[in-house]
């Protein structure tokens, strides 16, 4: 008997990889283990062109095939799918996902795509860059110390790091496709002097990124530059889970997306539960769509998670109040706020049957503060699987003396 299978015990070594955005604004795909059936384990790779509301099927294939690292090119329907070893091929497709041409059977870590269509640049024993999608390769440096994150977006910028689990972390940019590189100690407020990992999301303007820190196994830091990682901003913490976590930067400014996936149902029909969480204000908020992934899924439309949730005022003062909307809820949600370093310093209950609740914040000192909204709920899940769902929803808040 041979049930769905994946390892994510260390989800901070495939945390980027498995979720792209397209070409579109509002276009991104996600390359994961779907189901179980008893005997074969199948991979999906799923499309959405409304930022996470709905999802349709592309591919369905067994593993190891389907489940493999995925890029987004900028012209519409071109997608990249890199394998982790040697098992599959490099692939690319034209199609939105649905067949992928294959083009050779090398090792490959450490790759991303460019910002110009069909480019490609590959980091293993050094740095090499394509521009016809992946028919060949120019090697640009022989930079074996550097691991490559991101490209930016201009022709020529490239992010690399060298000790990303230290604090501070050594970026080094290029300008010219990677043939010659800066380097610049970058701190990061709260992390210590260490953390897991950081990985690097180019955004929609020139210098524009996105830091995501794994600070520790389950706790996971979003900050954000303007000026090539110079200057900080702490965003938020993402929901602390032990679930495997995936993310990407949007083409549309401002737009950031999550993807938490865990494993649902009993053997032998074991599937896929997914969340996507997408923001709009660079990673301050986030709207969650949550998708039950069972073997007769097709495409169907979201189920939107706390809509309609309010926080005022923010910033905040002496208190802060949690608002969810109009339908009364009918489980208790636990708030909690943290502070920058992600220590719990606040915490309240909304129960059931009542829209909103007030805090009081006169004991927190002046700062920037994260909240979750966290509930345990069966019906989101089908009548097949019998586990609790828990939805969330987070963001972050400012409080003046």
């Amino acid at each position: 008997m041979f049930f769905l299978i994946i390892q994510p015990c260390y989800p901070q070594y495939f945390s980027q990889r498995n979720v792209t955005r397209g070409a579109d604004t509002a276009e991104i795909y996600i390359s994961i283990a779907w189901y179980g059936d008893g005997y074969n384990t199948i991979n999906g790779l799923f499309r959405s062109t409304d930022n996470g509301a709905s999802l349709s099927v592309q591919r369905k294939t067994f593993a190891p095939i389907g489940d493999l690292p995925i890029f987004g090119d900028s012209i519409p329907g071109a997608l990249f799918q890199i394998p982790y070893n040697a098992i599959d091929s490099f692939g690319v497709s034209y199609d939105y996902g649905k067949t992928f041409q294959k083009r050779y059977s090398p090792d490959i870590y450490g790759e991303t795509a460019g910002c110009m269509a069909g480019e490609l640049y590959v980091g293993e024993f050094g740095l090499y860059r394509g521009t016809n999608y992946g028919n060949n390769f120019t090697l640009q440096s022989n930079t074996d110390s550097l691991q490559i994150e991101e490209v930016g977006t201009l022709p020529g910028e490239i992010y690399c790091t060298i000790h990303n689990s230290r604090n501070p972390f050594t970026l080094a940019y290029s300008s010219d496709y990677g043939q010659t590189f800066s380097f610049r100690d970058i701190p990061i407020p709260g992390m210590g002097v260490g953390f897991d990992e950081c990985d690097i999301h180019r955004g929609t303007e020139p210098g524009e990124i996105y830091l995501v820190v794994w600070k520790t196994f389950d706790t996971v830091a979003l900050f954000h530059s303007f000026d090539y990682g110079q200057t900080l901003t702490f965003q938020g913490y993402m929901l602390e889970t032990n679930d495997a976590l995936y993310y990407t930067a949007g083409r549309a400014p401002g737009t950031f997306y999550y993807v938490r996936w865990q494993i649902c149902g009993t053997p032998p029909g074991l599937n896929a539960c997914l969340w996507i969480y997408f923001s709009r204000d660079y990673g301050v908020t986030f709207t969650t769509y949550y998708y039950d992934l069972d073997s007769v899924f097709t495409g169907i439309p979201q189920q939107e998670i706390i809509s309609q949730l309010k926080v005022f005022p923010n910033p905040a003062n002496d208190r802060v109040t949690f608002k969810l909307g109009d339908k009364l809820p009918d489980y208790d949600s636990k708030i909690t706020l943290y502070d920058i370093i992600g220590k719990p310093v606040l915490e309240g209950i909304l129960p059931k049957g009542q829209l909103e609740v007030t805090l009081s914040t006169k004991k927190l000192p002046a700062g920037i503060y994260c909240y979750s909204i966290t509930s345990d709920k069966i019906s989101l899940l089908s009548a097949k699987n019998s586990m609790k769902s828990q939805e969330s929803f987070h963001g972050k808040i400012i409080i003046n003396r």
